[in-house]
């Protein structure tokens, strides 16, 4: 793989799966080692938004890495690519952010 820090096309759903995994290396911050397991599973940008945290823990990506993945896939197909960022939390309404909702009591913003 040498198409390090090529930049990444602004569709995510365009993106190949070599780029999946430098997505995932430089962006979502894991491992080679998981982020080659994406490879292996023939996840291109169109694959990665079908992808759950079950399908990844199947991929043997553990918990930890597979969270931050499906955080930063939120992320991804809310923000269209230029996912506002605020105190490092990406804001894009999400199962994710109802279950936080929920489990800290806080009210919708508006």
């Amino acid at each position: 793989g040498s198409i390090n820090m090529t930049a990444l096309p602004p569709d995510p759903k365009g993106w190949l799966v070599e780029q999946v995994k430098q997505w995932a290396m430089e962006e979502v911050g894991i491992k080679e080692e998981h982020a080659a397991k994406l490879v292996k599973q023939e996840i291109d940008g169109r694959a990665l938004h079908t992808l759950t945290k079950l399908d990844l823990e199947r991929c043997d990506i553990p918990i930890g890495p597979s969270g931050l993945l499906m955080e930063a896939i939120e992320g991804l197909s809310g923000g269209g690519g230029s996912s506002s960022v605020a105190g490092g939390v990406v804001l894009s309404e999400g199962p994710f952010v109802e279950y936080w909702r929920r489990m800290w009591d806080v009210q919708p913003a508006d």
